[in-house]
C-alpha cells in the first residue's frame, strides 16, 4: 500500500489526479501494524499539500483486509475521501457518480 502511495504520489502528473481504485480483491492477508497506517497517512496528508482533491475507492472480497483498512480509516487522519467497495464495477459507479472522472486516474 505505502509503495503504491508514493509511487502515484510522485507521478508527475498527480496534480490532475482525481480518483484511485485499490484493487485489495486478490489479496488474502493485509495486516499492517499501527505505525504502517501512521506511516501511509503521513504520506497521504504531504500528498494532500499537491492535490487534495482524490477520490479512493477501495476493493475487497476478504474481511481481514477489510478490517485492516478499516482501522486505517478510523485513524480520521488521511485528506481524502475513501469508501470500500466488494467489486470494481461498484467503485467505478461510485467514482463516476461523484464526477471526479475529469483527469488522471489510478487503478492498481
Amino acid at each position: 500500500m505505502r509503495r503504491h502511495i508514493e509511487e502515484v504520489c510522485k507521478d508527475e502528473r498527480f496534480e490532475q489526479h482525481r480518483y484511485n481504485i485499490l484493487d485489495f480483491s486478490d489479496a488474502t492477508d493485509f495486516s499492517p501494524t499501527e505505525r504502517d497506517l501512521l506511516i501511509n497517512s503521513g504520506v497521504l496528508i504531504a500528498a494532500a499539500f499537491t492535490n487534495h482533491q482524490v477520490l479512493i475507492a477501495a476493493v475487497v472480497t476478504r474481511q481481514n483486509v477489510k478490517e485492516a483498512l478499516e482501522r486505517f480509516h478510523a485513524l480520521g487522519v488521511s485528506p481524502y475521501v475513501a469508501k470500500i467497495f466488494p467489486t470494481i464495477a461498484e467503485a467505478r459507479k461510485w467514482i463516476q457518480e461523484s464526477g471526479f472522472t475529469a483527469g488522471h486516474h489510478s487503478v492498481a
